[in-house]
């Protein structure tokens, strides 16, 4: 794996092969990190056209109101342009970051172009990542 970015609340890895980029968020983020981290790893699946996101946010805290906002409107809509094909999610212990991040998908569920899973361990998210879909003949 390739370190874009590793700050004390967010390290941002891609695959050496392209195909994955991995989001382990460590704690607590400003508005103005969580947006421009969001930007970079959009831009990083757009430039390598990505096919896979883990986002470990198993660490993360709350997202702001008005963070989520900007997400719905504003950048999911630009990821529902990309490559993306899969998104596993390891979700977050934290009770506020749970909600936020299942009301945003809520919100975008009827718009989304790739599938999305959430799973309690990385090797499970990893393995569902990887796994190939079953081709009829």
């Amino acid at each position: 794996m390739i370190t874009v970015l590793d700050e004390p609340y967010l390290s941002i890895r891609r695959s050496a092969n392209n195909e994955l980029i991995h989001l382990e968020w460590k704690g607590h983020a400003r508005s103005d990190q969580y947006r421009s981290s969001l930007e970079l790893a959009l831009d990083i699946v757009v430039k390598f056209d990505l096919v896979y996101w883990i986002a470990d946010l198993r660490e993360m805290t709350a997202i702001l109101k008005s963070d989520e906002q900007w997400a719905n409107e504003v950048w999911f809509p630009k990821l529902f342009d990309s490559r993306l094909e899969k998104m596993a999610i390891l979700e977050s212990s934290d009770y506020f970051n749970q909600t936020s991040v299942q009301r945003s998908f809520t919100a975008v569920h009827g718009q989304l172009t790739f599938k999305v899973a959430w799973f309690p361990k990385p090797s499970e998210a990893l393995d569902w990542i990887f796994q190939q879909e079953a081709v009829s003949v």
